[in-house]
């Protein structure tokens, strides 16, 4: 009897989150039968198992906090120089936003084909109006405080945004409050206090080192109000996004695009309410415009869209709690920027309360990272074989 041969071959490929084909596991079983002149049958059954993992590369595992690192190094680094070079940060944004915006309406209409104003429900509508008008108002404000304010303690208050975020979500979702949260808001106010350095409080440090970083203490109260009115307005404005973009699926790119436009239009007041009522406008227009100081200014600004579209590609490679934590690195870059390369020095409360905020952004994050991964491992259905 001539040999009889039956060979059976499995092979499974995995389809990764972002699409990419991984050969996780290759299974072959190999059953040859065979059979003898005296009828009698004889099986081997071997089976052969090889596991091939193809793991990321380093590069491709930290992808996103690479990117959401490289967004806060370069928006840190054009506020700095444009307050080194003695530029209001608004007047040299109007090349950035014009330029942003014109790129915006360009991907949209011409390659994706995406509507930037017609939306399918009112509620849809409004919460777009409310995310725009929240995101200008409060980057607007960290930027107009950066005339009364040192970076490190402006960045340091704008990132109480997390802070402010997750208290208005417990109070609209009728959450209560958990030692982790607690503890990161006692945290974030006893570091705004020392950021602060209320006069009431810090007399001989208010009458001294502060009267460096501000022409008087009421400027510097003025630049603290400005700052915690931008953490508030852009908590709102994280809020209303992620409601965008889970409820009713909206594309980032228009969200970024009207506000884009929106900051475009304020700046163009700001600018016009600043100069038309003077009576010499066209001699401070010269003054302030027409130098290589602004242009320098206006050119290292556009380093801000690239800082854009990093935390663009950021935000879709990593869980938002990580994502929060590294984008908070802007408050490092501002304190180390501000101490090697200005004459004006952080004095120690000061970078006490930084890494006071720093730390409750960390338990906050943490936490959140941590829920969600026990409610995933909830959530996960189990199976009975009967």
């Amino acid at each position: 009897m001539p040999l009889g041969i039956i060979a059976k071959f499995h092979r499974r490929r995995h389809l990764s989150y972002n699409g990419s084909i991984e050969p996780n596991i290759v299974e072959s079983s190999i059953t040859i039968e065979m059979k003898n002149n005296d009828s009698k049958e004889q099986c081997i059954d071997p089976l052969l198992e090889q596991t091939v993992e193809v793991s990321p590369s380093i590069l491709q595992r930290f992808e996103g906090i690479l990117y959401a690192l490289l967004a806060a190094f370069l928006f840190t680094t054009a506020v700095f120089i444009t307050k080194e070079l003695k530029v209001e940060l608004v007047d040299a944004l109007v090349l950035r936003f014009l330029l942003q915006t014109l790129m915006l309406i360009i991907y949209i209409k011409l390659r994706k084909n995406y509507s930037l104003f017609q939306q399918s429900t009112r509620r849809e509508t409004s919460f777009l109006l409310i995310n725009a008008i929240s995101a200008t108002a409060g980057f607007f404000a960290f930027f107009l405080g950066s005339h009364y304010l040192p970076l490190p303690d402006l960045t340091t208050i704008r990132y109480t945004q997390i802070i402010w975020t997750t208290i208005i979500a417990a109070i609209i979702y009728c959450e209560k409050p958990s030692i982790p949260i607690i503890l990161a808001v006692l945290l974030t106010t006893v570091g705004v206090v020392f950021v602060a350095q209320p006069k009431f409080l810090f007399e001989k440090i208010s009458s001294t080192n502060k009267n460096k970083i501000a022409k008087d203490h009421h400027q510097h109260l003025v630049g603290l109000f400005i700052a915690l009115f931008s953490s508030i307005a852009m908590s709102i404005t994280l809020l209303s996004n992620k409601y965008l973009l889970l409820k009713y699926k909206t594309k980032h790119s228009i969200i970024v695009c009207q506000f884009t436009l929106l900051s475009f239009c304020a700046v163009v007041i700001h600018l016009f309410y600043k100069y038309y009522f003077l009576t010499d406008r066209i001699q401070c227009l010269k003054q302030d415009f027409i130098n290589w100081r602004y242009l320098c200014a206006s050119l290292v600004c556009l380093l801000q869209i690239i800082a854009s579209i990093f935390i663009q590609k950021a935000v879709k490679r990593e869980h938002p709690s990580i994502f929060t934590i590294v984008q908070s690195s802007d408050i490092l870059f501002s304190i180390l920027l501000q101490n090697i390369f200005s004459s004006m020095k952080s004095n120690l409360l000061s970078i006490v309360g930084s890494i006071l905020v720093l730390t409750s952004i960390l338990i906050i994050s943490g936490y959140k990272l941590i829920t969600e991964i026990k409610d995933k491992k909830n959530s996960v259905p189990t199976i009975t074989i009967e």
